[in-house]
């Protein structure tokens, strides 16, 4: 699905918090992610690489691994904003936070 912006992708889900944030979670882990093409977030050999933007982030991660928990990928397009959909959290590498289907 393709929203007009992000904001309005947030609140079709009706998440929790402020739009403003690329990664969102709870007391389970990371409840979505947004990719606003800023970084240097890439998919590679099916697997998307995001980077990680300090170290409280990358512990909520860690839960979505403990916990078997997805998260929802949202990615900036050029007009808009496309749900990815579920994705779990594989482990990391480098700086990076690494998500497959």
């Amino acid at each position: 699905m393709i929203f007009k912006n992000f904001k309005s992708a947030h609140e079709h889900y009706n998440y929790p918090g402020s739009h403003r944030f690329g990664s969102f979670g709870d007391d389970k882990g990371i409840i979505r992610s947004y990719s606003n093409g800023k970084k240097e977030d890439h998919f590679k050999n099916n697997k998307f690489y995001y980077e990680l933007k300090n170290n409280k982030i990358k512990e909520k991660f860690k839960l979505n691994i403990v916990n078997n928990k997805k998260l929802r990928l949202f990615i900036k397009l050029k007009d808009g904003v496309k749900d990815m959909g579920l994705y779990k959290v594989d482990g990391f590498y480098k700086s990076f936070v690494i998500f497959t289907k």
